[in-house]
């Protein structure tokens, strides 16, 4: 059976650039993979996608036909894309990789938070297991609330979509490693982090009490995990992100040293 790599996160965390290093980098250590866009709006890609939804649903051609703007037009794109789930799964079946990457929608809202979006990822991936990589943009968090809201979201999205899932601090070489060691450092220590979020309320009680049981919130639900640093562009951590997929999907064993499962 595949293994599924389901990449989300908001709009300009650069899921389509991990999605072609990661797959690049696999393919570079010879293992099979494919990609799949499922983003019906995309203008470009820095990959060549194996399987497409705009060849099943175009967000421009929707726009023009329903006479949408570009967020309506990307809303019903989107819920037209379960009438198509399973046509994508028989083209997964066909080609028979070992490894999907699936590359979600730039508006992560649009795609986790409608019903839509997750029941055409449980089409898709049926049985098979899956691991979700949540991208966080290292030079977007540059305070510790912004951290902390992103590790809302990711809490969010793991609630919505119901699938293992690995924290991924994405453009990590766009910014100094002081501020990557304090990503990591607020991750690893939660009083530390709580610490950080007070000292931003600035003496203001209820922000402060907010931050407080905010961090505890975040540290009891195990959201305050250590994240994996990568680089799209220098191909920084791709390795150690491949590592913990594996440690998820197979116990860290790599597919092709697993017994024979008749689709190799």
């Amino acid at each position: 059976m595949p293994y599924f790599i389901v990449i989300v996160g908001p709009a300009g965390s650069g899921k389509s650039y991990l999605t072609a290093a990661l797959s690049e980098w696999m393919e570079d250590q010879q293992l099979s993979v494919a990609k799949i866009n499922l983003d019906p709006a995309a203008e470009w890609l820095p990959y060549s996608p194996d399987i497409d939804v705009r060849e099943y649903v175009d967000a421009r051609k929707v726009m023009k036909e329903y006479n949408l703007g570009p967020n309506g037009a990307l809303i019903v794109s989107v819920d037209m894309l379960v009438n198509y789930s399973d046509n994508i799964r028989e083209e997964v079946e066909s080609i028979k990789p070992n490894y999907i990457i699936i590359d979600s929608p730039g508006q992560l809202e649009l795609f986790a938070f409608r019903s839509s979006g997750p029941a055409v990822l449980d089409t898709i991936i049926g049985n098979d297991k899956s691991v979700t990589f949540f991208l966080v943009d290292a030079s977007f968090t540059t305070t510790p609330s912004t951290y902390a809201s992103m590790l809302m979201l990711s809490a969010s999205v793991y609630m919505r979509l119901k699938k293992p899932q690995l924290l991924v601090l994405t453009k990590a070489d766009m910014v100094p490693r002081t501020h990557i060691d304090r990503l990591v450092s607020w991750s690893e220590d939660m009083f530390e982090f709580q610490q950080a979020l007070i000292s931003e309320a600035q003496q203001d009680m209820h922000v402060s009490m907010l931050a407080q049981n905010l961090a505890e919130m975040l540290s009891n639900l195990g959201l305050t995990w250590s994240p994996i640093v990568t680089s799209s562009r220098t191909g920084e951590g791709l390795e150690n992100l491949y590592a913990e997929a594996q440690r998820i999907l197979s116990g860290g064993e790599d597919f092709l040293t697993e017994e024979p499962s008749g689709r190799l």
